[in-house]
């Protein structure tokens, strides 16, 4: 916009607030800056009045409120509540009436009270032709006013920049909301509709918006509008409400809705703008906008504009394409990061960079066109280097012919450059000669300081086709888009082709991580079932083959004590939270089919259990570790592999034989791997550390899984009699004479 003081036309540029009127007025519902100047004074009253001096398209001061402008002819935009509030609103005759200078009438021919003829843009008086069905007889009209605005009256603005920023369309043939019927105000709710009490009231005029990366306006009202939770949990407006069957819940946490149920864009949305070169495509209007060109998500050349003037509203070409994926607040969401590259001005001593007049850059190329060899001639250097049909500033000496032709411009036109630089700036970065690049501050989901960032809400998906709706694998299999997805890191190299990274890379996983989780959900979960299918079926034939070690005992036989009371509620407690564990742990890790709420207490309460398991660890392996010790008798015991093969001879062992020594041992370093790994999985802030550990936690919770069901099945099965040492701490001598023949009881009676 232009300033309100200005010492030279050219610092005017394209936009006052005269042309702002004109080319934004359109969804703009009046009043503010296109009814009144910055001082308050009503535009075309303040014009009119032969005081002031203001001339009809004058120069008028050089004043950029009144610059050229014809305010006394033309009126002023005056608030009209019936853009939102009156169903049926012609919006489009509103806006050629706007397009012609006619700003006084707009609102007359929007609302259907009337005709005008004549265009001020013309030189022609308006005139108007009542509509006299529309009013009474007492010259007042009754109208079919709603509180709630249609979803018309939104998308008459809302649907073609939505279609350059995010790709939408809006339509049912993408949007199941739109399908089902549901209207925009249904999610951003107004007045006495929300429950946000910063919008919650009678005519406070605010209505619930969302928090845009790329958005700046009223910051203080994001996130009033109604979530995807509000409805989908908790039933409001009939919808259907998601348990998410077997969905861990750090899914919900760390996943925006929209990353799984807009799985897909179907209209392609602009992923690059890019103001270096002239854009040449046809049907784009007006010529100023040829400043810009946008690339789509393919990376291809996009007369945007074009197409935006061809196609009906709501009917754009599909385009399907992935999202790209990234953090924003502590989420994923999918994003349109638009990348931008253009020409600036960089001021010594000063942050930040300035882009020039867009007048004085348009104004370069329109010259150039109309004699290259002879205004600007250095712009012929830049070429089409990558054979897409559109040149591109990629090469050194290609920038450094644009910035030298803008440089000669900026002169030219009386500008001084004194202790100022132009400069090239491609999404992060910027140089003054193609070759030395200097880095500017940005955030994670931006490209560029410079480049707006919008997140993707609408055009939501079915359920049946979001991502996870065929298991893990949709995002975490080898190559799945979740991660593999390419992304543009840099819309040109050094041969004028996309520079590409993974959209894992992107979101901050490592391949490693990547090769961990795609481990963890695909190959760990088939191997885990099948290790204890095959363990299970083993330990039944060892059964069915050799049988139990059974010992002939003497009932008038004396025992001896086999272990203490705190022992005995030790091996309880590890047993009971082992077991627990295992199914708890088991219940997360192969999804079990209950609702995502289920699975997140199911977690919290193994997390619980874990903790109690490893303080149990840590006391057993205090009081058992002495016991534990490998001695010279072990070896004979692992040679003959405990006499579970067929071996019938007594085999020397102490209070634990070889097998329990080496079960403790394995317990003990595996219950504390498990400790460490599990722990540092809840509390770490770093994902890549989180699949790492998380995968290492499953391994090492498979191997004690195994290693307990063996030593049920020993303890229980295949040593009758082992049961009782547990239950009463006591057992017989010829027990201990058979299974133990080194050890020695304390208090023991009998020779053991």
């Amino acid at each position: 916009m232009a300033r309100k003081e200005n010492t030279a036309s050219r610092q005017i540029g394209f936009i006052t607030s005269y042309t702002f009127a004109r080319m934004c007025g359109g969804c703009h519902p009046g009043g503010g800056p296109v009814e009144y100047d910055r001082d308050g004074n009503r535009y075309d009253t303040f014009a009119a009045d032969p005081k002031n001096g203001i001339l009809p398209g004058g120069p008028n001061g050089l004043d950029g409120e009144y610059f050229k402008a014809k305010w006394a002819e033309s009126g002023v935009l005056e608030a009209d509540c019936l853009i939102c509030h009156l169903e049926g609103y012609d919006n489009p005759k509103r806006k050629a009436q706007i397009m012609a200078l006619n700003y006084r009438w707009a609102a007359t021919v929007g609302g259907g009270f009337g005709d005008v003829e004549g265009a001020v843009i013309k030189g022609q008086a308006p005139k108007v032709t009542y509509r006299l069905s529309r009013f009474r007889k007492d010259g007042k009209v009754l109208l079919p006013l709603v509180r709630e605005t249609p979803n018309e009256n939104c998308l008459f603005c809302h649907r073609e920049s939505d279609w350059k920023k995010r790709g939408q369309s809006y339509s049912e043939r993408s949007d199941v909301h739109v399908r089902a019927g549901i209207r925009c105000v249904d999610c951003h709710v107004a007045a006495r509709t929300a429950e946000d009490p910063r919008i919650r009231g009678r005519e406070v005029h605010q209505f619930g918006k969302g928090d845009d990366p790329g958005d700046f306006v009223r910051d203080d009202l994001d996130n009033t509008m109604r979530r995807c939770e509000d409805c989908h949990l908790k039933g409001i407006l009939n919808a259907p409400v998601i348990r998410h069957k077997g969905l861990p819940p750090v899914h919900l946490r760390k996943i925006a809705c929209q990353t799984c149920h807009i799985p897909w864009r179907q209209v392609k949305a602009a992923l690059v703008q890019d103001a270096s070169v002239f854009n040449t495509s046809p049907r784009i209007w007006p010529p100023t906008k040829r400043l810009w060109s946008f690339y789509g998500p393919d990376m291809k050349p996009w007369n945007y504009y074009g197409e935006a003037h061809s196609y009906p509203e709501g009917l754009q070409p599909l385009f399907r394409f992935r999202p790209t994926l990234g953090w924003y607040k502590g989420k994923i969401y999918p994003l349109n990061r638009v990348y931008t590259r253009w020409v600036g001005i960089r001021t010594k001593g000063r942050k930040g960079i300035n882009q020039p007049l867009m007048k004085d850059i348009f104004m370069m190329w329109k010259k150039h066109a109309a004699d290259p060899d002879g205004n600007f001639p250095r712009l012929k250097e830049i070429r089409d280097d990558n054979r897409d049909g559109f040149p591109e500033v990629n090469r050194p000496e290609e920038i450094r012919a644009l910035l030298a032709s803008v440089a000669l411009k900026l002169k030219q036109g009386g500008a001084s450059l004194d202790g100022k630089q132009a400069v090239f700036v491609d999404g992060d970065r910027y140089t003054t000669d193609g070759v030395t690049w200097s880095s500017m501050e940005k955030a994670p989901y931006e490209y560029s300081p410079y480049g707006s960032v919008f997140k993707y809400s609408h055009d939501i998906g079915p359920a049946k086709n979001g991502l996870g709706a065929k298991g893990c694998a949709d995002c975490h299999g080898a190559g799945s888009d979740f991660f593999f997805k390419k992304i543009m890191v840099r819309l040109f190299g050094d041969d004028g082709r996309p520079v590409m990274e993974t959209n894992a890379a992107f979101l901050g996983f490592t391949r490693r991580a990547i090769g961990f989780m795609a481990f963890q959900n695909g190959t760990l979960k088939s191997l885990a079932a099948w290790a204890i299918l095959i363990v299970f079926a083993l330990l039944l034939l060892h059964y069915i083959l050799f049988g139990p070690k059974r010992v002939p005992e003497d009932p008038s036989e004396p025992t001896v004590p086999r272990f203490s009371r705190l022992e005995r509620v030790l091996h309880y407690t590890l047993l009971l939270l082992s077991g627990t564990e295992a199914v708890t742990g088991l219940s997360t890790f192969w999804s079990l089919p209950v609702s995502s709420d289920a699975l997140g207490r199911i977690q919290a309460f193994h997390h619980v259990c874990g903790f109690i398991f490893v303080a149990n660890l840590i006391v057993a392996s205090c009081i058992w570790a002495r016991d534990a010790v490998m001695g010279g008798q072990d070896l004979e015991w692992l040679k003959k592999l405990g006499g579970y093969f067929g071996e019938r001879s007594d085999l020397p062992a102490g209070r634990f034989n070889a097998g329990q020594k080496i079960y403790l041992w394995v317990l003990f370093l595996m219950g504390f791997f498990m400790g460490i790994t599990g722990i540092t999985a809840l509390f770490t802030g770093d994902e890549n550390v989180l699949a790492a550990v998380h995968c290492l936690h499953v391994i090492g919770a498979l191997v004690f899984i195994l290693m307990v069901l063996a030593h049920v099945y020993l303890g229980l099965l295949a040593n009758p009699g082992t049961l009782r040492g547990m239950f009463e701490g006591k057992v017989t001598s010829a027990w201990a004479r058979k299974h133990h023949p080194l050890w020695k009881p304390k208090g023991g009676a009998g020779d053991a």
